[in-house]
């Protein structure tokens, strides 16, 4: 009986790696050490392209996913959207001198794009607001308060066509890949907003009338028959294959908030269960996977070749629910796999963040087995919360004037560090609070201490550790966030010692 329990656990054992594609079962080489970048990391002038690519080989990366849509705009000179390009980079193209430089030295270029984020003030905004995801209460995501401050980001309707996703954002892109000799087109903000609302949005004209048509709420041929069937079964929800008209015989007649309450909570059948939410986060879904497919299709008639890779969240269960991005469902056009594990993403301190860490990562070897590649996410800024939050504190206590006793309990949780690294600030803090006159030059220090922080007070091996933890889980490559991230804490050498193993 033993040998046969071991015979059967060796079978579900294999049957479970061959489940797997085989670069995800065990520790392997590092096919993509990666980073993310910004146009700022670049520079403005063909000497500082260089010096980036001379940086980006230094520390043996072999792949820049370099942001060339933002909020702000584009960071080319396109001719067919002259309008969109950042003012910086309508004479200068950085993209063609990034991709010539990093070409030279064996590094392959990803073409960042945020997809379905806009800046408040972007031009597309400006001449389109009719494209704009809205509330229930027909507002824009730019009328929402965050964390106590104005939201910043514009988001757009992924679902409406004509609309932004087939008359702007896959024309740009494919415009892009017309033009450059890039290795692969990298989706961010590839979703519904997430950071606020989730179930906020998108109830726009469009998804008001679609997302119904869409769900099968009503015939198109007989729109005011109900077609209730006749109930013989003893549970309510059994009766719905012969799909009875959903929505109500007012449906016209209700406004904006009434309708989109009832399509995120209402009932398929009245009087049933309050389950017309999972139609509505189906539809997202749908919406933000189409995009995917067809944007693949599209830029594949003009660069046959041409790959895709996506930032996309750890769980695509739950990113599925609340944002529309169950990127399980999109591998077939996304090439490049890479959940952002970042330390923010996860709860606890930087030991349990580790444990987390490793058990995402074998769930994601699952959830990405259609997509060739799955390279981890990891940002080296946010490793630091215990060395980064007691400075925070201390900032805040000072700026917002503080009483002597709030300043000193922050001032204590970071002195040691200061001390070790920084003891010019920690002996101005210190006579501050002896003589809490001068505040504003203390907060001066402050931000040029955050600013610029000494090489050390961010502990590197924390960064060495978390990277070491991702390669032993047997994924093909790790993206870092970002570029600026480590020029600023001081990490290239870190890294470069690390990729070089």
């Amino acid at each position: 009986m033993i040998k046969l329990k071991v015979i059967i656990g060796a079978i579900c054992t294999g049957l479970i790696l061959l489940a797997l594609p085989s670069q995800f079962t065990s520790a392997a080489e590092l096919i993509g050490r990666a980073v993310w970048a910004g146009p700022r990391d670049a520079g403005t002038s063909e000497q500082s392209v260089i010096d980036f690519a001379n940086q980006l080989e230094k520390a043996h990366i072999n792949t820049v996913i370099m942001e060339v849509k933002a909020g702000a705009g584009i960071y080319w000179p396109s001719t067919a959207f002259p309008d969109a390009v950042v003012s910086e980079y309508r004479q200068f193209d950085m993209p063609a001198m990034l991709i010539r430089e990093c070409h030279k030295r064996n590094i392959k270029v990803h073409a960042w794009f945020f997809d379905y984020a806009e800046g408040a003030n972007s031009y597309v905004v400006k001449q389109h607001p009719e494209w704009l995801a809205l509330s229930p209460e027909g507002k824009p995501t730019t009328s929402e308060i965050l964390r106590g401050r104005p939201y910043q980001l514009a988001w757009m309707c992924p679902a409406r066509r004509p609309g932004y996703t087939d008359q702007w954002l896959i024309p740009v892109i494919r415009d892009f890949a017309q033009r450059y000799d890039i290795d692969a087109i990298h989706h961010d903000y590839i979703r519904y907003p997430g950071d606020l609302a989730p179930d906020t949005y998108c109830f726009c004209d469009y998804c008001l009338q679609h997302l119904p048509e869409y769900a099968g709420y009503l015939s198109k041929t007989y729109p005011d028959r109900p077609f209730y069937p006749p109930i013989d079964r003893p549970h309510l929800e059994a009766h719905w294959e012969k799909s009875p008209r959903v929505l109500p015989g007012n449906w016209n007649e209700l406004n904006r908030e009434m309708k989109s309450r009832f399509l995120l909570q209402g009932s398929f059948f009245p009087g049933g269960n309050h389950d017309l939410d999972y139609f509505f986060y189906e539809y997202r879904i749908n919406a933000v996977t189409e995009f995917a497919r067809k944007v693949f299709a599209e830029v594949r008639k003009v660069r046959p070749q041409m790959e895709f890779s996506a930032a996309i969240f750890k769980d695509p269960v739950h990113s599925g629910r609340f944002i529309g991005q169950d990127w399980r469902r999109f591998t077939d056009w996304v090439q490049y796999v890479m959940p952002m594990d970042y330390r923010s993403h996860f709860p606890g301190d930087f030991e349990t963040f580790l444990d987390l860490l490793q058990e995402s990562i074998e769930s994601q070897k699952i959830w990405a087995g259609g997509a060739p590649h799955l390279w981890i996410g990891i940002s080296a800024s946010d490793l630091f919360a215990e060395e980064r939050e007691p400075l925070a504190r201390l900032r805040e206590s000072i700026n917002g004037s503080g009483s002597a006793e709030e300043v000193r309990a922050a001032f204590e949780k970071a002195e040691s560090r200061l001390d070790k690294y920084a003891p010019d600030l920690a002996k101005a803090v210190a006579e501050y609070l002896r003589d809490p006159k001068d505040r504003g030059t203390v907060q001066k220090r402050l931000s040029e201490f955050n600013a610029n922080m000494p090489p050390g007070y961010l502990p590197s091996d924390k960064l060495t550790r978390t990277l070491e933890r991702v390669k032993k889980s047997g994924v093909d490559g790790i993206v870092i966030f970002s570029a600026g991230g480590l020029s600023s804490a001081k990490f290239w050498d870190t890294v470069g010692d690390f990729f070089s193993r």
